[in-house]
């Protein structure tokens, strides 16, 4: 598509909310094919949290430019609380990498006009985290475009990157995780007493719509979201989803629907096309490990539903304090269940259990609800 005629689509549908409650679904989802069409030429970049200063493949893809363009890195720091820390720590490391690179700052309280006005030259844009509801609030309410969101489509329109940590990770979807625990993601009732008690269910809302038919969920092994992400996938409308952990990062090529790994810390592409239900039990899931310069496609990973894991016990995942590698039990289970021929492994999480065994290049993998730290399953 050239880009005038990307430019011209954007326009056609900031002007135009196809809401999901609408019966006309088919509506809704050729409304996110033009948006997906439409923002082809560029990239995301989705950051887990905790994205150290000397992470040199992250700083040096955000500081990129496409041919023909002066790099520009706007920083939109909507999500986050206090803002003026996190705007004046992101700008510094960025000019830490390229002194020279004009780095600029939107807030949520920059104008609708100044805030376009910054993004049409902007080649890479990052979210900083906080809470994800504050950049859809800001930017995409309910899901109704806006000259912000237009914007921002025309960047990976010209072949920017649009990229994000933690909330600015969870926020990509067409639907977004909005919080919760695991445990109570997997219909466990919340019993620790401390304030409201946490509601029952994956907790699901509007997202940026940057990425159609992914789920993505951000801190993922070292808050154990492995269960919530699951359940949500269960619930649908997304079948697929990607889990990445902290000073992790993953590049989707939006073109051909592509996931690049860009750290050594990896992240987990979950696939729940055949994930269901009995009892206490949420079986019929696959995942597959994504680490530094692996590619994997936005697709699932298996053509007919996976066998179920048996039931006699499995080797244990010891739940040990993290050292400063981050590599915690959730991420040693998985990494433990990709080795073809080492059996099931089992990890007690707080409120849920994860089992997972090798299958093919990846692995089989289910969560028992209702089980604790303190018990054996």
């Amino acid at each position: 598509m050239r880009r005038s005629s990307c430019v011209l689509l954007l326009v056609a549908l900031a002007a135009c909310h196809v809401s999901r409650t609408s019966s006309n679904a088919s509506s809704w989802h050729e409304a996110a094919q033009e948006r997906a069409l439409a923002a082809a030429n560029g990239r995301l970049l989705l950051v887990g949290g905790g994205l150290d200063d000397d992470t040199r493949s992250v700083y040096e893809l955000l500081l990129e430019a496409p041919a023909g363009q002066s790099p520009h890195v706007v920083v939109a720091t909507a999500a986050t609380g206090p803002e003026d820390v996190e705007a004046t720590d992101k700008s510094e490391a960025l000019r830490a990498w390229s002194p020279t690179t004009k780095v600029s700052v939107v807030r949520r309280a920059t104008s609708t006009a100044d805030t376009v006005a910054t993004l049409q030259t902007a080649t890479s844009v990052f979210f900083t985290g906080g809470d994800q509801k504050r950049i859809t609030e800001r930017y995409r309410p309910s899901g109704a475009p806006t000259p912000e969101f237009a914007a921002l489509l025309a960047v990976l329109a010209r072949g920017g990157i649009v990229g994000g940590g933690s909330a600015g990770c969870a926020m990509m979807g067409e639907q977004m995780l909005l919080g919760g625990r695991s445990a109570q993601a997997l219909g466990v009732p919340d019993t620790s007493g401390d304030g409201e008690p946490s509601p029952i269910g994956p907790r699901l809302g509007w997202g940026m719509g940057f990425l159609p038919g992914l789920l993505t969920d951000s801190h993922f092994f070292e808050r154990d979201r492995i269960g919530r992400l699951a359940a949500a996938l269960r619930q649908g409308p997304d079948r697929l989803g990607l889990g990445v952990g902290e000073d992790a990062a993953v590049l989707v090529e939006l073109a051909s629907r592509t996931l690049v790994g860009v750290t050594p810390s990896e992240s987990l592409f979950v696939d729940g096309t055949f994930a269901q239900r009995e009892g206490s039990v949420l079986f019929g899931l696959r995942a597959r490990l994504l680490g530094q310069g692996e590619r994997l496609a936005i697709a699932p990973l298996g053509a007919a539903a996976p066998p179920r894991l048996p039931d006699a016990p499995g080797r244990q995942v010891p739940v040990v304090e993290p050292g400063q590698n981050r590599q915690l039990a959730s991420w040693r289970l998985f990494r433990h269940a990709m080795v073809p021929g080492s059996g099931v492994h089992e990890l007690r999480c707080d409120g849920f259990t994860v089992r997972a065994m090798p299958a093919g290049d990846g692995v089989v993998f289910e969560l028992v609800a209702g089980t604790t730290l303190a018990e054996p399953r």
